[in-house]
Order: structure tokens, then C-alpha cells, then sequence
């Protein structure tokens, strides 16, 4: 990880890249190759209180000859039977 302090409007700089993005100052503030490496600064306690909009967030920057990315969380559910 390495920590920026860069303006969101240079972020094609990270192309293929994972950033935090701080959203109250509008700032690139780390950028690492995997979600894993930049996760301390996106994981909140289940005690913090700050709104939503005002935490970190992360995301992937696509390259250029790339179309958007979407992340997916996966969690397996024990099948459910039903009995009629």
C-alpha cells in the first residue's frame, strides 16, 4: 500500500489499481494492487458511528480498454428445505 494524497479528478493515474478514496476531502488518499492491502483504512468497528457518507470507500479503477467494474459479495446460505 502506499499512501497518496491526490485529487479525484487524476485518478486515471491508478488505472488497475485499488484506491481509498476519502469522500468529505474528495482525495485519492492510498493506492495498493489487492483490496487486502488497503483494507485497514476501509474496515470500520461495529461501534463507530459515522455516517455512511463520510467513511473511506475503496474501489478498483478500470484501465483503459476495460469497461466498469462491479464488486460482488458472495456468502454462502445453508440450503433452506421446505416442506408443503
Amino acid at each position: 500500500m502506499k499512501k497518496v494524497y491526490v485529487s479525484t479528478k487524476n485518478i486515471k493515474q491508478f488505472a488497475g489499481k485499488w484506491v481509498v478514496i476519502d469522500p468529505i476531502k474528495d482525495k485519492v488518499i492510498a493506492v495498493g494492487d489487492t483490496l487486502e492491502e488497503i483494507d485497514s483504512l476501509i474496515t470500520r468497528s461495529k461501534d463507530d458511528r459515522r455516517a455512511s457518507g463520510t467513511v473511506p470507500a475503496a474501489f478498483k479503477v478500470p484501465r483503459k480498454d476495460e469497461g466498469p467494474y462491479i464488486l460482488c459479495f458472495y456468502e454462502e446460505i445453508a440450503p433452506i428445505k421446505l416442506s408443503i
